[in-house]
């Protein structure tokens, strides 16, 4: 008897388990985002953004350093979504008013759940000893200001204790929100960069970008200027195709990634692994595909930001830059745009997956030319001024725009390199 009523009762509190979980997914989920995404690309809107992150960046104070930053509602907008258009699945807003501070976010689920949303809504109000969290809205449900208070110190004490980050005591001095601003005064600590470099650019992370960057300058002191774009290409994934067994050829792929991409820029990787600083320097040769550094550079670019913050974002960069170039710099070229999506789309088969990153590995390693890595490109337009890009082809959401890149698509899918 016992025994069947244990039973019983197991199967009754699963069937409740999951009535509960149904039931607040159908609170949680709505049809109509709350917030709604802007269009992925404003060039006034992107460069701004751009400009606050800079200027607000904390990395440029000494350690302790006080400073108080003040952004309107406005400037928060524009700078929260420019980061979340990094991995494209939601939008933002906030609104102040008086002491108060509105903040609402949508989260598209379409990767699971195509039209369908979940919706935030909370507030910051302001009180004698700074701000406080408001009632937290998610979809039709409400957790009082007081929940939502206990979860935000557990969750801060927790992060404190699991990562050895500063007390948000030490950091944060005041949050006042008056005359339509928020106005945040912080002290900068050093060993946060160093915290969360070590959770998202790990010891192993750290150690495969050096045996990369070693292995570029073997290659190069072996080889000098007769090394190709190709030929790198083909090396060092040839390298990390012979490391994979004993590894995981997603962090391999990645770590190889970023280290060209890093080269190719000629960028200084240390601002996020010092020690890289001490790292030995790869000779410098001008690597060129289709005869032009630059579609290298494009390629190289797009692949990084494809394996670190997802396609989507290195797509958005890479025609940005284009349509910047239309508007008083060297003119929309769609020579450029092949180059950065081909770049994601190499980046993307390098990560994608366990298998799609060995593929990727066994097939670069057969051998590889030039149009394997971005196709024929000669016969497109570039140099076109904003005039000629708008008159052409109606801007990015003309008809004749939507063609070109529909065939520069169909060229990158009969590459080598991505067929099924």
């Amino acid at each position: 008897m016992p025994v069947r009523w244990f039973a019983r009762f197991s199967i009754l509190l699963l069937l409740m388990i999951l009535i509960g979980i149904s039931v607040v997914s159908i609170l949680c989920i709505e049809s109509i985002p709350l917030v709604e995404k802007k269009p992925l690309l404003s060039l006034s809107n992107a460069e701004r953004a751009k400009v606050l992150l800079r200027e607000y960046d904390p990395r440029k104070l000494r350690s302790g350093e006080i400073k108080t930053v003040s952004m309107s509602e406005e400037e928060l907008s524009l700078v929260t979504n420019h980061l979340i258009n990094g991995f494209g699945t939601g939008a933002a807003a906030f609104e102040i008013e008086q002491d108060r501070l509105t903040i609402m976010a949508s989260v598209n689920l379409s990767g699971l759940l195509p039209g369908r949303y979940v919706n935030f809504k909370t507030q910051f109000n302001t009180v004698s000893d700074g701000a406080r969290f408001g009632k937290l809205q998610i979809g039709l449900i409400s957790v009082p200001a007081a929940i939502m208070r206990g979860f935000v110190t557990l969750g801060a004490e927790h992060i404190y204790r699991a990562t050895g980050l500063p007390s948000i005591n030490t950091v944060l001095h005041a949050v006042v929100i008056r005359d339509r601003q928020l106005e945040i005064t912080y002290q900068w600590q050093e060993e946060i960069v160093k915290v969360v470099r070590d959770r998202f650019v790990s010891r192993t992370d750290r150690a495969l970008m050096r045996a990369y960057n070693d292995f570029l300058a073997t290659k190069f002191a072996e080889k000098g200027t007769d090394l190709s774009f190709a030929n790198l290409v083909h090396a060092i994934f040839k390298k990390a195709r012979d490391r994979s067994p004993s590894t995981d050829p997603v962090v391999e792929n990645r770590a190889a990634i970023v280290i060209l991409a890093a080269y190719v820029n000629g960028s200084n990787i240390s601002s996020f692994v010092p020690e890289a600083a001490n790292w030995v320097k790869p000779r410098r040769v001008r690597l060129k595909i289709h005869s032009r550094r630059d579609l290298v550079r494009h390629f190289a670019t797009s692949a990084a930001l494809a394996v670190a913050g997802g396609g989507v974002m290195s797509s958005a960069i890479g025609l940005y830059k284009e349509v910047g170039d239309a508007d008083g710099g060297s003119g929309f070229s769609f020579q450029d745009l092949a180059a950065d999506k081909a770049g994601a789309q190499f980046g993307h088969a390098a990560v994608e997956s366990e298998f799609s990153a060995k593929r990727l590995q066994d097939r670069i390693a057969r051998g590889i030319d030039e149009m394997a890595l971005i196709p024929k490109v000669n016969d497109l337009e570039e140099n076109l001024s904003e005039a000629e890009f708008q008159g052409r082809y109606g801007g990015i959401k003309g008809v004749e725009y939507e063609r070109v890149v529909e065939d520069i698509d169909r060229r990158i899918a009969d590459s080598v390199l991505y067929r099924p």
